[in-house]
Parts: C-alpha cells; structure tokens; sequence
C-alpha cells in the first residue's frame, strides 16, 4: 500500500513539474507569436516562469526588434504578472495585476525634405493595418497595468543626437482585448505618439534654437569684410569675363 502512494505522489509530482516546464515553453511560444503578430516586430522573451498554484508569472527580457530602423525598437527588463492560473487555458486569461519594471523605448528619426520619418509612424501604422487581426489571438484582460522605470532613448544620425530621458511612471486599469478592455493597441499608440512630441519638444526645438543663435553670434562686419576681399581678390577675373562678353 504504501509503495502504491508513494508510486502515486511520484508520479503527481513528476505531471505537475513536466506541465509546468512544458507549459511555459508553450506559453512562451504563444506569447512571442501573438506580440510579433499583432505590432508585425519580431518579438522574443528571454525567460518566463509561471507559478500556476501561486497564480504568478516573471518574465525577464522581452525584446522588440524595430523594423526599417536599426537595433531595438523596445526592450522591457522585468514583468510581474498575478493571474488566475486556471484562465490560462480558458477563452480568456484573466490577469488582476502587471508590473513592467525598467522599460527602454528607443526612438530613431531622420529628416527627408523637411519631413520627419521616425520608427513610431511606421509602428503606428502596423497596428492599424493589423486591428481585422486580433480576433485570431488569445483574448485577456489586466485589471491594473504599472509602467515604471521608462527611459526613452533618441537617436538621429542626421542630427547626430543620441540622448536619453526618463519618463514617468505610468497606471492603467481593464486593458486587453476584450469587448469590456481598454484596447493594449491603443495604449500602444499612445505612448509612442507621446514619446514622438518628447522628442519634438525637447530635442527638435533646441536643436533648431541651437543653430539660430549660432547665426546671431555671426559678426556682420566680418562677413562684409570677407565678401570685400572675395570681390576685390577676383576683380581682374570679372573685368575680363566682362570684356569677352561685350566683345
């Protein structure tokens, strides 16, 4: 009898580690697809544990590639989820809390004709042309979203600008892809539309100021000087130039 308990509590305890080793790897897997799917970036997820009696999940390093721009668009350090374990497997995962802890949105831009072309137009616009798609994922819901630790690092090679600023914290409640969420896309744009106006703001404005206070320090007298001498230094070149024309 005790030999068929103890075979029994082995073989438990042997089911329970393989699903859960198994199941994060799958997990894992369906997380990476549906995030590349629905912002077209190839995502990737260093390592994610998920307790399922604790009803906890750590996910360190997940990583987004930028698409026409170089290097990362995105990288997020740590994630800490409490969730209802047995949702998991449910239509929808049912999630009470997530904490993004140490978040890096990169911002690359350059100017062609006058015009800003930056990595967030080109995100913004995979989303919408992606919103027919999201039926096909898992649907879910976060009753309370914290962002903390967020530095927004701008990158222009035109400008030759490679800055980084913190920004502030940030709280969200019911986000998801429910009928009753706040859509994840639209706080998506959000944040990127207002890491776009930081950068107009701080970057572009004292860049452009930079270069009009280099044209006040211009002495005018120096520039008539040096157009004199340019005049006076070519003046037989002209008269004959203007010789051979008359003539």
């Amino acid at each position: 009898m005790k030999k068929i308990l103890f075979f029994v509590l082995f073989l438990a305890i042997s089911i329970f580690t393989l699903s859960e080793f198994v199941g994060d790897k799958i997990i894992k897997g369906i997380l990476e697809k549906n995030i590349s799917s629905s912002i077209d970036r190839k995502t990737e997820i260093n390592d994610l544990k998920i307790s399922y009696l604790k009803g906890e999940a750590v996910i360190k390093k997940i990583s987004v590639n930028n698409k026409n721009f170089p290097n990362q668009l995105l990288t997020i350090e740590n994630a800490f989820i409490k969730l209802k374990s047995s949702s998991i497997f449910s239509n929808i995962v049912e999630i009470s809390s997530v904490e993004l802890d140490g978040i890096e949105f990169n911002y690359y831009f350059n100017l062609k004709k006058a015009k800003i072309n930056d990595n967030v137009k080109s995100l913004n616009k995979s989303i919408d042309s992606n919103d027919d798609e999201s039926s096909s994922s898992k649907q879910f819901n976060i009753k309370k979203l914290n962002i903390k630790n967020i530095a927004l690092s701008v990158n222009s090679p035109d400008l030759k600008i490679s800055q980084t600023v913190s920004l502030k914290n940030m709280e969200f409640n019911n986000v998801g892809n429910t009928q009753k969420s706040k859509s994840y896309k639209t706080i998506i744009k959000d944040f990127s539309k207002d890491a776009a106006e930081t950068v107009k703001k701080k970057f572009l404005k004292s860049n452009v100021k930079e270069k009009i206070d280099k044209l006040k320090d211009i002495n005018e007298e120096k520039v008539k000087d040096k157009i004199k001498k340019g005049l006076e230094k070519n003046k037989d070149k002209l008269k004959d130039k203007l010789k051979k024309l008359i003539n």
